[in-house]
C-alpha cells in the first residue's frame, strides 16, 4: 500500500491553491494524489473520518498506510495554505510527509549500502527537481527509494542520472533503499588534452585562492593570480561555492594546473565525464550547485498538564435497622447533609480545575499558533536567504565579467605599429601565467599592409579577442592552436581547392579562429614566411577567403 495525498481546494479560482499536477509528478511511484473541492464532498468525508483527521479549505494532508493515524491525528498533520507565499513551503512539506510515510523515514539516515545487501538492476522512474531523491523500479516490479546521500558523492542525483536509464546497485530490503555507491569515477582530467577549456566546480573560496573540482571527492588549489590579473581582487569576491566555472586545463610533469585568466566566453568547453554510464556529463556550464540551507525543525510541544486526583468522598453511612430510634435516624440525615455539602464543595473545586485546564489549553493553542507563525517566518527567511545567495552569486559572476572587460590602454603610442606592439606585449603579460612565461615566449612577427585597417574596423571587444588569438599564435602552443583550429587558407571553401601562397609557394597563408560559435565569427589571416617570421595579414569574418 502507498500513502494517499488528499488536496482540498476552494471552488473560487482566485484563492491560492496547491499545484496537484506537480505534486503528483514529484511523487510518481511513491504516493497516490487525490483532489477534492470544498463543499458537500468535504463535509461527507469529514463524517466518515475520525475526529481531527478531515481536510478543509486550501490544504493537503497525507494519509499513511495502516490505521495508526486514526488514533493519532497529529501523526498526519494538516498543511494549510493561507496565502500564495505558503504554496512552495507547504508543497515541500507534503512531499516530505509522503516520502516519510512511504519509506518509513529510512532514507533520512541512508548511507552507502553495505556489501551484504543484494545487487539489483532497476529503472530510474523519476528524479526530484532538486536531485535529492529518485524512485527506482526494480526488475521485480518493486518500487525502491534512491536518496542522494546513498551515493556518497555529495552531488544532486539529476547531475549523474537520467529518467528512464537502467542502473545497477545494492538494495536494502528492510528500508527499501537503493544505492549506487561504490562508483568508479575516472581520474581527474585523464581524457583532457593540454590547453583545453573544461568545467570545474567551486568547492571552497578564500581570499588568495580557491579549490576547484574536476571530479567529486578531489580538488585543485587555484591561486588568485590564475583567477584575476588584478592583485587587488579577492577570490571570494569573484567566485561562489557551488558555482560551475570554465577553466583552462594544463598538465605539466604529471601535475594538473587550472587557470581562468585566458578563457573566452566563446571558446568551446569540453564535456565533463559521466559518473554513471549513460547519466550524462556531471558538470554543465551555467548549472550551479544550490547550497542547501540547514533546516532546524521547530517542535510544537504542547504544555504538559498534571491533573491532581481528589480524595474520594467517604461512603454513605451504613443503613441502620428499622428498629433504630428516631434520634439515630435524624443523626444519619445530618451526616448525609454534611456529606452532600462536602460533595458540592468538591464539585466546585473540580469545576474550578476544569476552567483552569480550559484556560491552559487555550494558552497552549495560542502558543502553538505563535510557534506556527514563527515557523512560517523562519521559512520566509530561509527563502530570502536563498534568494540573497543567488543574487550574490550573480553579482560575483558580473564582477568577473567586468574584470575581464577592464579597459586596456588602447592608445599608448601615436604610431599605430608601435601601439600594436605594445598591446600584444601587454596581452601576453596578462594572458600567460608567470610560471609559463619562460617557455611561452612570443616569436618574430611583422605587420602586413592591410592588417591595421582591418583591425580598426572591428569593435573594441573583437580587437581584444584578436590580440589574444595573436598571442596564442606567436607563442606557438600546439594545444591552443589546435583549439583555435589553425589551418591553411584555400582559394575556395571546398577542402580540395588550392592553398593560398605567394613568392613561388615559399610563403603560405594560414587562418585561425578569433572566436567560435557566434554569428560572423572573426578569423585571423596570417602568412608563414620563408624566413620564419609570422606576417599578420588581416582580421576577417569566417566565410572570407581573401588572404
Amino acid at each position: 500500500m502507498r500513502p494517499v495525498v488528499v488536496i482540498s481546494r476552494m471552488s473560487d479560482d482566485e484563492q491560492p491553491r496547491l499545484d496537484s499536477d506537480s505534486i503528483a509528478l514529484e511523487l510518481k511511484g511513491v504516493a497516490d494524489v487525490v483532489v477534492i473541492t470544498n463543499g458537500q464532498f468535504t463535509y461527507e468525508l469529514e463524517g466518515l473520518l475520525p475526529i481531527d483527521t478531515h481536510i478543509f479549505g486550501s490544504a493537503a494532508r497525507v494519509y499513511p498506510p495502516g490505521l495508526k493515524w486514526t488514533e493519532d491525528p497529529y501523526s498526519s498533520p494538516l498543511r494549510l495554505v493561507r496565502s500564495r507565499s505558503d504554496i512552495e513551503p507547504v508543497t515541500a512539506k507534503i512531499v516530505t510527509d509522503a516520502e516519510d510515510f512511504a519509506f518509513a523515514g529510512g532514507w533520512k539516515t541512508a548511507s552507502p549500502a553495505s556489501k551484504g545487501n543484494p545487487r539489483e538492476n532497476g529503472l530510474v522512474k523519476s528524479i526530484a527537481p532538486d536531485g535529492s531523491r529518485a524512485v527506482v523500479e526494480l526488475s521485480s516490479g518493486l518500487q525502491a527509494f534512491l536518496p542522494e546521500e546513498s551515493t556518497g558523492l555529495g552531488v544532486p542525483l539529476h547531475w549523474i542520472l537520467r529518467e528512464g536509464m537502467s542502473i545497477s546497485g545494492a538494495f536494502d530490503t528492510g528500508k527499501r533503499i537503493f544505492s549506487i555507491a561504490n562508483l568508479d569515477p575516472p581520474l581527474p582530467g585523464e581524457s583532457y588534452p593540454d590547453g583545453c577549456v573544461v568545467s570545474a566546480l567551486v568547492q571552497s573560496v578564500g581570499t588568495d585562492s580557491a579549490d576547484l573540482s574536476l571530479i567529486p571527492g578531489e580538488s585543485h588549489a587555484v591561486a588568485l593570480s590564475s583567477i584575476s590579473s588584478n592583485e587587488r581582487d579577492s577570490a571570494a569576491d569573484l567566485l561562489t561555492v557551488g558555482e560551475v566555472v570554465s577553466v583552462r586545463f594544463h598538465r605539466r610533469s604529471g601535475q594538473i594546473g587550472l587557470s581562468m585568466l585566458d578563457v573566452d566566453d566563446s571558446e568551446p568547453v569540453l564535456a565533463a565525464p559521466e559518473l554513471v554510464p549513460g547519466g550524462g556529463a556531471w558538470l554543465l556550464p551555467g548549472r550551479d550547485l544550490v547550497q542547501k540551507v540547514d533546516e532546524t525543525p521547530v517542535q510544537l510541544i504542547p504544555p504538559a498538564y498534571e491533573v491532581k486526583s481528589q480524595s474520594p468522598v467517604a461512603g454513605a453511612t451504613a443503613l441502620k435497622s428499622a428498629e433504630l430510634a428516631l434520634s439515630t435516624e435524624r443523626a444519619r440525615r445530618q451526616q448525609l447533609e454534611l456529606e452532600l455539602t462536602g460533595l458540592r464543595s468538591a464539585n466546585h473545586q473540580y469545576q474550578m480545575h476544569a476552567a483552569e485546564l480550559d484556560a491552559d489549553v487555550m494558552l497552549g493553542r495560542q502558543q502553538a499558533a505563535e510557534l506556527s507563525g514563527r515557523q512560517q517566518e523562519v521559512d520566509r527567511l530561509r527563502r530570502d536567504l536563498a534568494a540573497t545567495n543567488k543574487q550574490l552569486s550573480d553579482l560575483r559572476k558580473k564582477l568577473r565579467g567586468v574584470r575581464k572587460e577592464e579597459v586596456t590602454p588602447q592608445h599608448a603610442f601615436l604610431d599605430p605599429e608601435q601601439n600594436v606592439d605594445f598591446l600584444l606585449n601587454y596581452t601576453w603579460a596578462v594572458q600567460i601565467p608567470a610560471a609559463e612565461k619562460d617557455r611561452l615566449t612570443m616569436g618574430r612577427y611583422r605587420i602586413g599592409e592591410g592588417f591595421l585597417r582591418s583591425l580598426r574596423e572591428q569593435p573594441q571587444e573583437k580587437q581584444k579577442k584578436a590580440f589574444k588569438a595573436i598571442v596564442d599564435l606567436l607563442v606557438n602552443d600546439p594545444a591552443k592552436l589546435s583549439a583555435r583550429e589553425a589551418h591553411q587558407l584555400r582559394t575556395h571553401a571546398s577542402g580540395g581547392s588550392e592553398a593560398v601562397s605567394r613568392n613561388g609557394g615559399q610563403d603560405a597563408c594560414w587562418r585561425l579562429s578569433i572566436e567560435q560559435n557566434v554569428a560572423a565569427a572573426r578569423r585571423l589571416h596570417y602568412w608563414k614566411c620563408a624566413d620564419g617570421v609570422i606576417e599578420l595579414s588581416r582580421v576577417a569574418v569566417h566565410d572570407e577567403t581573401q588572404a
